[in-house]
């Protein structure tokens, strides 16, 4: 069905490659073949919209929706398909590899389109509404919003990039179990990333750099210290952002969300 060798081989004799084209050119093939095998029973199938950006290397092939708001979509990718379904731009289900298409292929998929039809997804909660459904449940009232993370976390690189040190931090998730003991770097964070801001239950910033020297075993080891304090203090008040500080820590705290007072 596809053969991602033809990406290397068209780049080799174009030079410059659209992406965008070859994964279009995918996805209309799975989506043709699909259509003609699958019973949509009372889904709809959506308009396609393809991919029009060179960095796009995947597009959804196949929307069915249902009047529930479920979807069932084929999302195709220059080197596998998956599909899945969602409500709201989330996913309700497992993600299914969709693999090379064969005659049994629609075999699979029309379980998962008969499950949406007979309702089995209607009432099944997007990973928001689980989200929004914990922070009731446990009585937290949030005081942050992605837009005073953003500012916070661009504080923290302006600061570092100004300096060439990196800032140390912390934080913890509303759902983690286990507390952090150690801080990192927001460079060394790879799971740290915009939709994940609206998680963070606090974070802690220690705006002090420390550097050692190692001089071998019996010698200590040598430290220098850098304190970014009033920098970072200085910006977070200009930008109005609320902190705490932990004397004992000595660490600066922003929280996402705490324990509403009428609940304890």
């Amino acid at each position: 069905m596809w053969d991602c060798r033809r990406i290397e081989k068209t780049k080799s004799k174009r030079g410059r490659i659209h992406t965008e084209n070859i994964v279009n050119e995918y996805a209309l093939h799975t989506r043709e073949f699909l259509i003609n095998k699958l019973n949509f029973l009372n889904g709809e199938v959506q308009k396609f919209i393809p991919a029009t950006n060179e960095e796009h290397t995947g597009v959804v092939a196949l929307d069915i929706k249902w009047k529930s708001g479920v979807h069932f979509i084929i999302y195709q990718t220059l080197w596998r398909g998956y599909y899945y379904a969602a409500r709201n731009n989330e996913k309700i289900s497992h993600t299914f590899h969709l693999g090379k298409l064969k005659k049994d292929s629609p075999v699979y998929l029309q379980r998962l389109i008969n499950d949406i039809d007979n309702g089995r997804y209607d009432n099944k909660l997007t990973p928001h509404e689980l989200y929004l459904k914990f922070v009731q449940e446990k009585g937290l009232t949030g005081y942050m919003n992605n837009t005073k993370w953003n500012k916070i976390f661009n504080i923290i690189r302006t600061i570092e990039e100004k300096t060439g040190k990196d800032i140390s931090i912390m934080y913890k998730y509303i759902f983690d179990t286990d507390i952090p003991v150690y801080y990192w770097s927001v460079s060394q964070d790879e799971d740290l990333h915009e939709n994940m801001y609206k998680y963070i239950e606090w974070l802690k910033i220690q705006p002090v750099a420390c550097e050692y020297e190692y001089h071998g075993c019996l010698i200590e080891p040598k430290y220098t210290c850098y304190d970014y304090t009033s920098l970072f203090l200085e910006k977070m008040g200009a930008a109005n952002l609320h902190y705490e500080y932990l004397q004992h820590e000595e660490a600066y705290i922003i929280y996402g969300y705490r324990i509403n007072s009428d609940n304890v």
